[in-house]
C-alpha cells in the first residue's frame, strides 16, 4: 500500500513539472507568416469594380428552379425526331447549326440585292433568281420556327416564313405585282440583319411544308451545293483543307433540305423509294461533317460520292 502511494504522488509531481514546461514551449513558437490584408488606397476605383449592394442590379423578380432533377440525360434515342405540342418536328439541331442558318439568310440578302433592282431586269429573266432565292429563304425561316435550341429571329419565324413562301410562289411570273413584293421582301431582308422586327402575319391555313416550299428551288439549291460547291472543294486535300468552312455550311444545308423532302405533304414525301434517296443524301451530308471534323479528306469525297450518286438515281426516277 505504501509504495502504490509513493507512485501515485511521484506521478503527480512530474505532472506539475512538466505540463508548465510544455506551455511555456509552445508560448514561445513563433506565430506563421501570414499574407497581408490588401490596401485598397483608391476608393473610387473600388466603386467602378464591386457594386455597393449587388441585389439591386438584379433585374426582375428571382428565379428559382423548381423542376425535378432529370436523371441521365441520354435517354439513347440519339438523333430520333420529337413532335412537339404543336405537331412540329424537333432535332432540326443535329442537321444544321444556327450559325448556318444565319448564314444562308445572309447570303440570300446579298444575292437579292443585286438582283431584285430594276422591273426591267425582273421582268426579263430575275423573277427567276428572287423565287430561288425567296424558297430557299421560307426554307429556312420554316426550320427556324421548329429549330429545337436557341436561334435567331425564332419569335418572328412563322410569319417571316409565311411571306416569304407566298412571294416565292408569286415570282413565277415576272408580272409588276410580284416585283414589288419581291421588293418588299428586300427591304425585309434588310430590317431582319439590321436588328429590327418585321410585321409578318402567320398563314391561317394550318402548316405543312407543301405550303411553305416548292421542290424545283429546293432541288436548285441541292445541285448548287453538290456539284458547283462539295464536289470541286473535296477533289483533292489541297482542295479540301481551303474549304472546310464552306463544305460544313453546304454539308448543313444538303442535310436540312434532304429532311424538308421526307416531310409530310411534300411532293412524294410518301414514297419510300423516294424518301430513301433523300435519306440517303441526307446520310451522305452528315458523313461530310463527319469528316471535316476528323480532318479526313478520303472520307470526305465518299460521301460526297454517296450524294452525286443519291441525285443521279433520283433524277432517273423522279423529276424536279
Amino acid at each position: 500500500m505504501k509504495s502504490t502511494l509513493r507512485r501515485n504522488i511521484l506521478m503527480i509531481g512530474l505532472m506539475l513539472v512538466v505540463c508548465p514546461v510544455l506551455f511555456v514551449l509552445g508560448q514561445s513558437k513563433s506565430n506563421p507568416k501570414r499574407v497581408k490584408f490588401p490596401e485598397f488606397k483608391d476608393e473610387g476605383r473600388i466603386k467602378t469594380i464591386f457594386f455597393s449592394k449587388a441585389l439591386e442590379k438584379l433585374a426582375g423578380a428571382r428565379q428559382i428552379n423548381t423542376a425535378p432533377m432529370a436523371g441521365d440525360g441520354n435517354t439513347g434515342d440519339g438523333g430520333s425526331e420529337v413532335a412537339t405540342s404543336d405537331g412540329m418536328i424537333g432535332k432540326w439541331a443535329a442537321l444544321i447549326s444556327a450559325a448556318t442558318i444565319e448564314d444562308e439568310v445572309k447570303a440570300i440578302k446579298l444575292a437579292v440585292d443585286s438582283g431584285v433592282d430594276k422591273p426591267s431586269q425582273f421582268s426579263g429573266g430575275g423573277y427567276q433568281n428572287a423565287r430561288y432565292q425567296f424558297s430557299v429563304a421560307a426554307a429556312m425561316f420554316g426550320i427556324i420556327a421548329e429549330f429545337d435550341g436557341d436561334v435567331r429571329w425564332k419569335t418572328q419565324a412563322q410569319g417571316i416564313r409565311d411571306v416569304f413562301a407566298r412571294t416565292a410562289g408569286n415570282c413565277k411570273v415576272g408580272s409588276t405585282q410580284a416585283y414589288n413584293e419581291a421588293k418588299l421582301r428586300k427591304a425585309d431582308l434588310q430590317d431582319l440583319l439590321g436588328g429590327a422586327t418585321v410585321d409578318a402575319k402567320t398563314n391561317a391555313e394550318d402548316f405543312n411544308w407543301a405550303r411553305i416550299v416548292d421542290r424545283p428551288p429546293l432541288m436548285q439549291r441541292l445541285e448548287v451545293a453538290v456539284d458547283e460547291r462539295l464536289s470541286p472543294m473535296t477533289s483533292s486535300a489541297d482542295e479540301f483543307e481551303s474549304n472546310k468552312e464552306t463544305i460544313l455550311h453546304e454539308a448543313e444545308i444538303v442535310a436540312a433540305i434532304s429532311h424538308i423532302f421526307t416531310r409530310p405533304q411534300m411532293e412524294d414525301g410518301d414514297d419510300e423509294d423516294y424518301a430513301g434517296y433523300a435519306n440517303k443524301m441526307k446520310s451522305g451530308a452528315l458523313d461530310l461533317l463527319d469528316a471535316v471534323k476528323l480532318n479526313d479528306p478520303n472520307r470526305a469525297a465518299s460521301a460526297v460520292g454517296v450524294m452525286t450518286q443519291s441525285c443521279t438515281e433520283c433524277h432517273e426516277l423522279y423529276r424536279s
